[in-house]
């Protein structure tokens, strides 16, 4: 293990996105590969306690549903991933809570966190993530959201064993989606159990990278150019947030392997932003055509100064998990039994790599 990382993740959902690449699947090619734990992507919990029990009903937004047996999915998940000699970092993704203005609508998302709370703790789990909502229809004032995560970070305090809340940009969200938003947020709710997941393709996404522009670049930011920009935004990021708020750290990159047009017409037609799109489809791993190159010859597409973000982050002086997040729907949809194993090999390659360049740069 790098003395830059405490421990080494793989998100479940980065594992394959065919029907055939189950949970255990996924589990088994991601502890193969060398990764210490695994990001619990809660849909694949829940696709494998259809699978286990017959007529198993999701939890929906207020948490209802078969919680019970999500429960009894989860402790087998978690005897599984004893077997294998891995832990979950984090259950992944819980979003759409924060600034509700309505009583009702509040107090059905504190239900459903406390549904998922006792899945964390039937998976061995202690942290949660918490993704920025993209509901537009929700408050912006920042204090009103900062008072919805307080009560959550209480709820998840008082768990036995206590659960840690991560906090995540996501660059479609509604009124949070860059770093410092997560951050002026993070100040104001103010709790020892809530933090910070940072990742580097939200932070280019909203500061360096537009996939519906010509050259897949910001058009006229304030700092002259996108690579300007991100660069005042990195030297932001490297002396203004504290190390320890810092839970966690995903790792991915963003392609141009779709046109513009395309991107835009998809996000269209599934009601979506064009990031979000984005995100769900073009994002692999940072150095991909040179820890697994396309038999094709194609390149994998990867554009984003990922190694830049990891530097600004260890700036800050945070040491502590990384968790590899792609998503590569082209590739990771196929009917292919080799798929898991193909994409949880490379990352831990590509890990490798960038260790190696990060000690270049003096780490």
């Amino acid at each position: 293990m790098s003395e830059l990382t405490t421990t080494l993740a793989y998100s479940t959902d980065s594992a394959g996105m065919h029907p055939s690449h189950t949970l255990p699947v996924k589990l088994r090619a991601i502890a193969a590969a060398g990764f210490a734990q695994a990001e619990l992507a809660f849909p694949d919990l829940e696709g494998y306690a259809a699978q286990q029990f017959s007529g198993y009903q999701k939890l929906d937004e207020a948490g209802q549903g078969d919680v019970a047996t999500l429960v009894q999915a989860g402790e087998q998940i978690k005897e599984l991933c004893g077997e294998l000699g891995i832990t979950v970092l984090a259950v992944h993704p819980f979003d759409k809570f924060e600034g509700y203005q309505d009583g009702q609508m509040k107090a059905a998302r504190l239900a459903r966190a406390s549904a998922w709370f006792k899945v964390l703790k039937a998976v061995g789990c202690d942290m949660l993530q918490v993704g920025s909502t993209p509901d537009a229809s929700t408050s912006s004032d920042y204090d009103v959201i900062a008072r919805d995560f307080q009560q959550l970070a209480d709820d998840a305090a008082a768990q036995d064993p206590p659960i840690r809340i991560a906090y995540e940009l996501w660059a479609w969200g509604a009124h949070v989606n860059t770093w410092e938003h997560i951050w002026e947020v993070c100040k104001r709710v103010d709790r020892a159990n809530f933090g910070l997941c940072l990742d580097t393709f939200q932070i280019c996404a909203r500061a360096y990278a537009d996939p519906t522009s010509a050259n897949g670049l910001i058009q006229h930011p304030p700092e002259g150019s996108a690579i300007m920009q991100l660069s005042a935004s990195l030297k932001a990021l490297a002396t203004t947030v504290p190390k320890e708020k810092i839970f966690y750290f995903q790792i991915s990159d963003g392609a141009r392997k779709i046109a513009p047009d395309a991107l835009l017409r998809i996000a269209k037609e599934q009601g979506i932003d064009p990031l979000y799109a984005w995100s769900n489809a073009w994002r692999p791993l940072p150095y991909m055509d040179e820890v697994c190159a396309r038999n094709d010859k194609e390149g994998w597409g990867g554009y984003l100064p990922v190694l830049d973000v990891c530097d600004a982050v260890l700036r800050t002086g945070w040491r502590g998990p990384w968790s590899y997040e792609v998503f590569y729907e082209e590739d990771m949809s196929k009917d292919d039994p080799a798929i898991p194993s193909k994409w949880t090999k490379a990352a831990a390659a590509c890990h490798e790599l960038l260790m190696k360049k990060l000690a270049q740069r003096g780490f």
